[in-house]
């Protein structure tokens, strides 16, 4: 093996660490939700009103890390998420009142929305040093971080370790392997930073000028792509968040028998994305995202006019399989749209938009089932499984993919 595979094999193990404890923090946060609630004595809508925070930290975070990554390269901007999701996973445990836990819980979704379009950026130069399709794998890893993470959480949970003390040293190990992995990463190309350090003051100025302007003719695709991701991040969020709900209130299964419905729909999810390059490498990024929607939205109406809980398993498994990596293929495309100079920006504003989704969902959706029957709730994931599928049409037009 060369020195330069060696690198890049290194660089990619890296990456697949970065995203497997960015999943694992996110659950095994998630899984410690009701102790918090408990000791605090949170109402359900207290706790709904502060798990915002953790959204609102990152959708903060992402801007600037945008600008650091385009600024420093995305290798620094990696570790400097990591180190930072660490440090902040200390502080959920620490908070002795609701105002101090909405602190701690904005300071940890900073750290995780700024590894996660760090992490994301580095996996497109290390796909690019690769010169095939390997993106969808590593965001596979970070669905088998969420399975980690609530095992490792849950675990600790049933041991009676204090969530102060499984919480700080997960994130005290996770802080100490971001350092050691973050040295492993690709070095940063920026050729862009090296053209400004040749420039006067003045001069520089006016480069970034201009290659603001050169950028804004992209931004319209920018905001597509963010619409896009969005509309995916909510079908996913159909499936994870409101499958077990579905079986349990239509087809008065127990809760344990409506929690496979989420299994059935993760674990499609994450076997799709493990091979999704595959189909990337064969027919292009486009086709994942033009069909997988559909896909899901034929899935989402199978599990909805479903006659039996085990009939709906099954839409719910194409469901998962379908929209699995379709924001992997979408973010890919936004490190690659617009001036060189802005890619990291670019990404960030895309990221920030599936966050959006992300949070809006559940509340979309909740206030939808207060004028309507849950089933009928949950057919908006169709519409925004085929809004996806037509705005890919109008991607076809302005990239190549």
């Amino acid at each position: 093996m060369t020195s330069l595979a060696r690198r890049n094999l290194h660089a990619r193990i890296s990456v697949f660490f970065f995203f497997l404890f960015a999943g694992s923090a996110v659950t095994m946060w998630a899984v410690n939700i009701p102790e918090v609630e408990n000791r605090l004595n949170l109402s359900h809508s207290q706790l709904g009103a502060l798990l915002v925070f953790i959204g609102l930290g990152a959708l903060t975070s992402m801007q600037f890390m945008g600008r650091i990554i385009d600024r420093m390269g995305s290798r620094y901007a990696t570790t400097l998420g990591g180190v930072l999701t660490g440090l902040a996973m200390i502080l959920p445990g620490l908070a002795q009142n609701a105002v101090w836990l909405a602190a701690g819980l904005f300071v940890l979704g900073a750290g995780m929305g700024a590894g996660d379009v760090a992490m994301n950026a580095h996996a497109v130069e290390v796909e690019r040093a690769y010169g095939r399709p390997i993106f969808s794998a590593f965001h596979a890893f970070w669905s088998f971080g969420g399975v980690f993470g609530s095992a490792v959480g849950g675990a600790a949970i049933a041991l009676k370790i204090p969530m102060l003390v499984s919480m700080s040293g997960y994130g005290l190990i996770f802080l100490a392997l971001s350092l050691y992995a973050g040295s492993k990463l690709l070095p940063p190309e920026l050729a862009h930073r090296e053209v400004h350090a040749k420039l006067s003051k003045d001069e520089s100025r006016e480069l970034r000028k201009a290659q603001d302007l050169a950028n804004r003719k992209f931004l319209p695709t920018v905001w597509l792509l963010g619409a896009m991701a969005g509309a995916g991040a909510f079908l996913e969020g159909t499936g994870v968040d409101w499958s077990s709900l579905f079986q349990v209130k239509v087809f008065g299964v127990s809760s344990a028998s409506g929690a496979l419905a989420v299994m059935v729909f993760s674990a499609a999810m994450a076997l799709f994305r493990l091979v999704a390059d595959r189909v990337v490498a064969a027919r292009g990024r486009l086709v994942i995202i033009r069909f997988g929607p559909l896909l899901s939205a034929f899935g989402v109406a199978w599990a909805l006019f479903s006659p039996t809980p085990e009939i709906a398993l099954i839409g719910w498994f194409f469901a998962g399989l379908g929209i699995s990596a379709v924001v992997p293929q979408i973010f890919a495309i936004s490190a690659v749209v617009g001036e060189e100079s802005h890619s990291g920006r670019n990404m960030a504003k895309v990221v920030g938009l599936c966050y959006a989704g992300v949070l809006g969902g559940p509340a979309i959706i909740g206030l939808l089932t207060a004028v309507m029957p849950l089933h009928v709730a949950l057919g908006f994931g169709i519409i925004l499984g085929v809004g996806i599928a037509i705005g890919s049409l109008r991607l076809s037009k302005v990239i190549r993919a």
